[in-house]
């Protein structure tokens, strides 16, 4: 199995990006699974990383077992530590880290704009992303970085699925580039 783990601070465009490229991968007929481990950490109280990291191997094995060999997972990986842990919970022969790159007041606003301003969290996990985009380009478990400013996910997504038709291990090695 191959895993392509995107990351970058909340409001980078994680999930929009890797839902284009799960899509279009799928519209071609590509076998792919997707994992957000973001949303695997989505309960009151929180699960400990110990735990999350237990259910992303599982997925991941589950996933495997069924027969795919891509698999595409987002998580914010805030320290090099977290990042070694989340590839070696998903198990995968090979994988590429690669982490979406905006500026911390875009991230911010993308935050602001997204979340409900009802939300007690919201101002809070908005200033957490304008910190976390300029200390995850401190990161050295990654192995790419593409910019999100300015760009559209599918325009990220394609680049990203470039990448992998032509990443020696990844399993889209000599596919044609996708439609869409």
């Amino acid at each position: 199995m191959f895993a392509l783990l995107l990351t970058g601070p909340p409001g980078a465009g994680k999930t929009s990006v890797l839902t284009e490229l799960h899509d279009g991968l799928g519209d071609a007929g590509i076998a792919n699974a997707l994992i957000e481990l973001d949303e695997l950490e989505r309960c009151y109280p929180p699960l400990d990383t110990r735990r999350v990291l237990r259910h992303a191997a599982m997925l991941a094995r589950s996933y495997r077992e069924a027969g795919h060999t891509l698999l595409l997972v987002t998580a914010t990986v805030e320290d090099d530590a977290y990042g070694r842990a989340v590839s070696a919970a998903l198990g995968a022969d090979h994988h590429l880290t690669v982490r979406l790159d905006a500026e911390p007041e875009t991230v911010r606003r993308r935050v602001l704009d997204r979340e409900p301003e009802t939300w007690s969290g919201r101002q809070e996990l908005a200033d957490h992303a304008h910190k976390l985009a300029t200390t995850m380009r401190g990161l050295t478990v990654v192995d790419l970085v593409l910019s999100t400013e300015g760009t559209d996910p599918a325009d990220v997504a394609a680049r990203l699925e470039a990448v992998l038709r032509d990443h020696p291990a990844a399993p889209l090695v000599g596919v044609n580039e996708l439609a869409g």
